[in-house]
């Protein structure tokens, strides 16, 4: 009985997944793929804001990436998780810094087609229940920090795609 329970709990939560995944329009499916031909296990949905968003694995990473509408790319974040994949200009500005005594609890590379890229890192605080966001250009230059322990979506369309 048991061992039904657990195959019946395990097909839910397979259909639950699949009830969010949606389907997309070949030609964006074409220009998906043209962009990221080794993309793996890719899932597509469609955020708050009207975005497509493909998500996948590729080089050992997860990596989300948006479209309009109108098909045309305009956001990839690239899941590095630590600091060892970051640009050494924010890797030292990151130690100097203000959040350097925290614990880094994500860092996304976040590229855009007609902007510099960006690094984002998560920080908690020791001893504080509170998450920061910073965002750093390339070159160490911190653009952005922000408190968001209360936020849900920190990194999708309404922080980069305004």
């Amino acid at each position: 009985m048991r061992k039904w329970k657990l195959l019946f709990v395990l097909a839910a939560f397979v259909l639950s997944a699949q009830a969010f995944a949606i389907q997309v329009s070949e030609s964006l499916q074409a220009t998906f793929n043209k962009l990221y031909p080794s993309a793996e296990d890719v899932a597509w949905e469609q955020d708050g804001s009207g975005y497509y968003v493909a998500d996948f694995f590729a080089d050992g990473f997860n990596v989300k990436v948006w479209f309009t509408p109108q098909e045309q790319w305009v956001m990839k974040q690239t899941d590095w998780e630590t600091m060892d994949n970051v640009p050494g200009p924010v890797f030292n500005a990151f130690a100097a810094g203000e959040y350097s005594g925290g614990e880094v609890q994500n860092v996304v590379w976040v590229q855009f087609p007609q902007r510099q890229p960006v690094v984002a890192v998560v920080v908690g605080m020791a001893n504080e229940p509170t998450e920061y966001q910073l965002i750093y250009s390339a070159e160490g230059e911190l653009l952005n920090s922000e408190d968001v322990t209360d936020m849900d979506d920190t990194l999708g369309a309404a922080t980069f795609l305004h």
